[in-house]
């Protein structure tokens, strides 16, 4: 049975997929199924990915849903598993030849093995890494304590355990198609430590129309879902610093979707009605120009 599920959520993204599939068939071992999840495309991806199958030169698992968003996809993604590991590559991007490879032999060798998975770095096309830690001696941390007690900057790339995953899932809400990744990862830094792996296996392409470029506009679109990862960060934060900037960025979500019992729903009521100030100026900043009241 194969160790690792490459898995890759797509949407209309025909024309970018053909460099990710070429760096699946160059990976310097097959030990792994690339499962893709096609939210609803409208293009030519269906029948782009059906050649492959054909070519048959390596293992793929295709699903087809209706146009449900990335946080749905990821959740069928995950119920349709079965191997030991998963990891998500979006597809606009690529892996470096040696990157399963790497993975496994580094999972393989740990000496922890109630870890939950593997912390790695991402780059550019160019060679640059886009991940950075000060603290490089560090062997394993959750990641969020990576990012707020050991200097990490950027974005990393996240291998899993499945049975650890597979424990949750993002929420569904009508109407809308994103809630916030960490909304998982913050569930799962509750179940262990990440190995850290400080090398570039993930080459990121940034396009225009993607998540990461329009990440305000994106959370304004879907306020439940933000609202929902904010109130689970809220639940576990032990910084009184992240407690107050959480409470603000609820605040001002809230406020863009006019959620009328905002202070009543909070997890810190008093601490919501005493920084309303600053939370309604993060909406103006940030989310009004996107308000559908304007």
């Amino acid at each position: 049975m194969e160790k690792i599920t490459i898995f890759t959520p797509t949407y209309n993204r025909a024309h970018t997929l053909p460099n990710l599939y070429s760096s699946l068939k160059a990976q310097t071992t097959k030990n792994f199924i690339w499962l893709i999840v096609d939210d609803g495309s409208q293009d030519s991806t269906n029948s782009l990915i059906k050649s492959w199958i054909e070519e048959n030169s390596i293992k793929i698992e295709y699903y087809q849903q209706e146009n449900y968003g990335k946080s749905m996809a990821h959740n069928k993604g995950v119920e349709l598993t079965k191997t030991e590991l998963f990891t998500c590559v979006d597809s606009d991007d690529f892996l470096i030849s040696t990157a399963i490879e790497d993975i496994i032999k580094h999972w393989d060798h740990r000496e922890n093995l109630t870890v939950v998975g593997i912390l790695t770095y991402k780059g550019l096309v160019n060679g640059k890494s886009i991940t950075a830690m000060e603290n490089t001696y560090i062997k394993s941390t959750t990641l969020k304590n990576a990012y707020s007690k050991l200097g990490l900057v950027g974005d990393t790339m996240l291998v899993f355990r499945t049975d650890i995953l597979s424990k949750y899932k993002f929420p569904y809400y009508q109407g809308e198609k994103f809630v916030p990744e960490a909304y998982l990862y913050d569930l799962i830094d509750q179940d262990g430590e990440l190995l850290i792996f400080p090398h570039i296996l993930y080459i990121c392409e940034y396009l225009d129309d993607g998540y990461t470029n329009n990440m305000a506009k994106l959370l304004s679109e879907n306020p439940k879902g933000y609202i929902s990862f904010i109130k689970k960060r809220l639940t576990i934060d032990t910084s009184f610093n992240d407690i107050i900037l959480d409470t603000i960025r609820y605040t001002a979500m809230c406020i863009f979707s006019n959620e009328n019992k905002y202070i009543a729903n909070s997890i810190y009521p008093v601490l919501t009605f005493i920084t309303y100030p600053l939370g309604y100026l993060l909406y103006f900043r940030r989310y009004s120009r996107y308000s559908p009241l304007r």
